[in-house]
């Protein structure tokens, strides 16, 4: 090997690195010399920051051709000894980094690229990896990326000897690899220093964490189109220099060291008087606002104010009543970004609230003074207080009409504002804001919008309302709630990993106005860090559609996703195991004793004296102890155990076959629901009635009376077996399949003998046959990954609702004997207890009275289920609100939107149904709270369905399309805004309700 031409190539090399390329592609450019600018690295980096796109693509193309001469020139020269030509780019980068002050990384890429693809794709991808990695450890930032690009060029040389084997390429690229890396800890950062030079503008897509909050939320609004003034940001590292003194110091050795050139650049940029405003991170946040805590200078008229200004806002970082503020609220101490915008010359300013602060009510508050926002803000003097509710549009008009005449405002400018509001609350995802503003005699500006801090977290109705609809009693939330978060909480954990450390998943549901609620503040937590779109948000406050997940975002999530998937997959095979291993014998150990005896023996310990009208003991049965009481309560422990795997079951289950259909594009008119509890009960029934109606009748179509179907009932012990044998198969079901307050259908056997009656007594009984259709070899392949999932959904809902129903009974028990103890008064009165309350009294064996707390429960469930109750709830406060009902004269379109549930339009009757037992009567459309397995048998005498809460696969809609009843889902309040008998308009098609009077 000839070590003079291997000694000619390395010189040769190392000049090639020495030559300044880069530098000299800046010139020509920019007429700029990088050594004297940024970090005075002449890099290619360097070359796109100071020299910009043209100068950065004649830099790139330049390095490229150097770093690839070398290696193409060792291949020549010493074809058998490939690892020549690598070492040679060990000199070109020296002579980068020594003479000609660049990294070399450029050059040692392409040159790998050009030696061997595999090792330089595989040492890129490696680097990416690393890369995201980082990114999850220490948050995006340079500390990441610096790392990532450090870790790809020392793990290179490793991709040398996976893909090519040898000892002397080995030790060349770790040569070449150390260099790099050593240059690379050696020299400044560009992209870094890039950062903290820069001068952001409100036009730019600002990231919070550089810019602070205030700013990257203006922008936001800027880019969207609202009115916000011109801006431009200083960021947090903005300026070469730093505080010399601690915490709450404010001396000169304060003041940051901001290049003329900077102030120069933004006086040029504001003609006129400027405001220097602050943006911390943190202020203006999601769940802080720092109001106060910062200073804003203005206005301000020279550049040595304007400097003056920003070093005198900065240092309002650091004063002791800002630090105290951050330690209050976990904020880390950073650094603080300035904003600097054009000072607008208002008429009269103010803030307002897209919502009432107090309670999250459905008003717009707005205040406002003459002259700047400050004023207000500043709480010096009183404002002019205004309050315009929003929740009936078609009287806002005349509200602002009367707000005008005490109002310093126009009207036409009170409209704006609470257009604008109403948008920006929009425009964040349903979040209410706090919003300063101004008015300049022609246009209302916005200055600054933030999230209300103390209306969170928001709870929702969306679906929860699903999950366990109506007024719930404090037995079935302290049995339901750890159940559901509970579930919920393993699949969240599922899914995030070490993520979900620090989430309170008991907090994922709560109770406002005895009703049940979501945890969406934390839901859309959870949803952001699984990747999901910002408009998950929006699907929990509004019912809006989520968007498609960002790849980027989801990635992190993936492995977890992964987890989850793999348990839904098996989720058929582990529910069969435990189907025959723990539910089928719980449920033959619960109904050995056999229902009816079970609620014989309920009944018959206590009895009612007329004479006093009070419930007392049953002579004829033996007095209860405690030691029955326990054994009682032992049971209801092992019933809600046998419930955790259930739920979990209920909860998956759903959430698998909904995926599925989205998956597989499966229609809801393909799945064969016939097994679905709701289905069998009511096709069954209607069977029972079809074999009553031929023993009353002679003839089909005979005319025959009720009380005759009744007759024949009664002297017909078949039948009557038959519908007892009905009783013992579906007794189980109620209203509300998750409510154990609400009582079973075993256990109000006369409403449903007369359903049976009234059924039977019509000519059709309305039996559904099984649709036949016909389906493509594609569609059935579909169908089949569907199918199966849908079957053991139904025998999951139907083994969930057994359990309930005995642990029901069980309670019911345990009331009956605490009737003949006198502990309890009225039958219902165990439903206002807690679960941890009926623990301790029947472990204590003590005497005890609950009738306080029960009256007190008592009288606020029956005030709470009369109330209206909103959708969303901002912070922990119901909000005061009236009953609201439909007037037609006042409304402009009569029309009332909702989700289209089951196609078909009818005019009719409404009918109010707050109970499955209600008298639905003829030809009524019934309007209802809620839909579900319970409600079946109503649900099918009515023309048309109007459902307060629900969706397309909720309960309701499901029998609606499977009997062909026009039905629309989701009008809210429903039943307070409709009354008995109005004549209305449903057009299932379209999700509509027509007030027609």
């Amino acid at each position: 090997m000839p070590l003079g031409t291997i000694a000619l190539l390395w010189a040769a090399s190392f000049s090639l690195g020495a030559l300044p390329l880069t530098g000299w592609a800046v010139r020509v450019f920019t007429r700029r010399d990088l050594r004297a600018l940024g970090t005075g690295n002449v890099g290619v980096s360097a070359a796109f920051i100071h020299g910009g796109k043209l100068a950065g693509i004649a830099a790139v193309l330049a390095e490229i051709a150097r770093g690839i001469l070398p290696v193409l020139a060792g291949r020549f020269c010493f074809p058998d000894a490939p690892a020549i030509a690598l070492a040679l780019l060990i000199p070109l980068v020296a002579g980068r980094y020594a003479i000609a002050r660049g990294g070399g990384v450029t050059n040692a890429v392409w040159g790998f690229l050009v030696f061997s693809p595999p090792v330089a794709v595989s040492s890129g991808i490696w680097g990416l990896l690393v890369w995201g990695l980082a990114q999850r450890w220490w948050g995006k930032g340079d500390r990441a990326r610096l790392f990532a690009s450090r870790c790809g060029c020392l793990c290179t040389p490793i991709w040398v000897w996976v893909w090519r084997q040898s000892m002397p390429e080995f030790l060349a690229a770790a040569g070449l690899a150390l260099l790099l890396a050593a240059i690379n800890f050696s020299q400044g950062d560009d992209m870094a220093l890039s950062k903290s030079d820069q001068l952001f503008s409100l036009d730019d897509s600002l990231d919070a964490a550089i810019c602070g909050d205030k700013a990257a939320k203006l922008s936001q609004l800027k880019r969207a189109g609202f009115n916000v003034p011109a801006g431009w940001i200083l960021s947090q590292e903005a300026g070469i220099g730093h505080r010399a003194s601690g915490i709450g110091h404010r001396g000169n050795s304060d003041e940051l060291s901001i290049p003329n050139a900077f102030i120069q650049n933004l006086k040029s940029k504001i003609q006129n008087r400027i405001i220097v405003r602050s943006s911390a991170a943190g202020e203006d946040g999601d769940t802080s606002s720092a109001a106060g805590q910062y200073q804003t200078i203005g206005p301000v008229f020279t550049e040595a104010e304007l400097l003056d200004g920003i070093n005198r806002s900065r240092q309002s970082y650091w004063t002791s009543e800002a630090v105290a503020y951050r330690r209050q609220r976990q904020l880390p101490d950073t650094q603080m970004a300035v904003l600097i915008q054009p000072y607008i010359d208002s008429e009269f300013a103010g803030v307002m609230f897209s919502r009432n602060p107090l309670d999250g009510g459905s008003q717009v508050i707005i205040e406002a003074l003459p002259g700047g926002a400050e004023s207000v803000v500043g709480g010096q003097v009183t404002p002019l207080h205004l309050e315009i509710d929003f929740s009936k549009p078609e009287l806002l008009e005349k509200k602002l009409t009367e707000l005008k005449s005490n109002s310093i405002i126009a009207e036409s400018i009170l409209a704006e504002l609470v257009k604008q509001a109403q948008a920006i609350e929009a425009f964040f995802h349903g979040i209410p804001q706090d919003i300063e503003w101004s008015w300049d005699g022609e246009k209302v500006w916005i200055l600054q919008s933030r999230p209300i801090t103390n209306l969170q977290p928001f709870w929702t109705r969306t679906i929860a309302a699903e999950v366990i609809p109506g007024a719930i009693r404090p037995l079935t939330w302290s049995i339901n709630r750890p159940l559901t978060c509970g579930v919920w909480g393993e699949i969240f954990k599922v899914v995030l990993g070490d993520r979900a450390i620090g989430l309170n998943f008991n907090e994922t549901a709560t109770l406002l106005g005895s009703h049940a609620y979501f945890n969406a503040t934390l839901l859309g937590e959870i949803f952001r860090m699984m990747g999901l779109p910002e408009q998950g948000l929006e699907f929990l406050l509004r019912g809006q559609k989520m968007g498609k997940p960002p790849l980027g975002k989801i990635l992190p999530s993936l492995p977890g996703l992964w987890r989850l998937v793999q348990r839904e997959r098996a989720l058929n095979a582990e529910f069969k195991g435990d189907r025959t291993s723990i539910f089928l014998p719980a449920l033959q150990s619960l109904e050995k004793e056999g229902t009816t005896r079970i609620l014989t023996r309920i009944h018959g310990l206590i009895i009612e004296d007329e004479s006093k009208g009070i419930l007392m003991p049953n002579a004829q049965f033996p007095m209860p102890d405690y030691q029955y009481l326990t054994e009682l309560l032992e049971r209801a422990e092992q019933i809600q155990e046998w419930l955790k795997p259930i739920t979990y079951y209920n909860i998956l289950g759903p959430i698998g076959l909904a995926i599925r259909k989205a998956i597989f594009r499966v229609n809801d008119d393909w799945l064969a629901n016939d097994s679905a509890p709701e289905i069998a009960s009511v096709r069954a029934l209607q069977q029972l009635a079809h074999k009553l109606r031929q023993a009353a009748v002679s003839q089909p179509d005979e005319t025959v009376s009720v009380a005759d179907i009744a007759q024949t009932f009664a002297e017909t012990p078949a039948l009557q077996a038959d519908f007892e044998k009905w009783l013992d198969i579906y007794g189980y079901l109620s209203e509300v399949g998750t409510d154990i307050a609400v009582p079973t259908w075993r256990e109000q056997p006369e409403i449903y003998q007369k359903l049976l009656i009234n059924m039977a007594q019509k000519a059709e009984t309305n039996l559904a046959e099984k649709r036949e259709i016909k389906l493509s070899f594609s569609q059935k392949w579909r169908l089949e990954k569907c199918q199966e999932r849908a079957l053991v959904k139904n025998e999951i809902s139907e083994i969930y609702a057994r359990l309930l129903a005995h642990l029901r009974w069980t309670f019911l028990e345990i009331e009956a004997c605490g009737l003949a103890m006198q502990v309890f008064q009225e039958s219902g009165d165990i439903f206002y207890l807690e679960f941890g309350e009926i623990q301790q009294w029947i472990r204590s064996g003590a005497s005890v009275s609950f009738q306080d707390t029960i009256s007190q429960r008592r009288d606020r469930l029956v005030a709470d289920r009369d109330r209206p109750i909103p959708p969303v709830v901002y912070g922990n406060l119901l909000p005061n609100s009236q009953t609201r009902a439909i007037d037609s004269a006042t409304s402009e379109t009569n029309i009332i939107q909702g989700i289209p549930a089951s196609i078909g339009r009818v005019e009719g009757f409404v009918k109010i149904c707050r109970t499955a037992s209600t008298d639905l009567g003829e030809n009524a459309i019934a309007v209802v709270p809620y839909t579900d397995a319970g409600w079946a048998p109503l649900l099918l005498g009515a023309t048309a369905i109007i459902a307060e809460v629900g969706g397309q696969l909720s309960h309701g809609a499901i029998i609606a399309r499977e009997y062909k009843i026009p039905a629309v889902m989701n009008i809210a309040e429903a039943t307070t805004r409709l009354r008995d008998g109005q004549k209305v308009r449903v057009d299932g098609y379209l999700g509509t309700v027509e007030l027609l009077e």
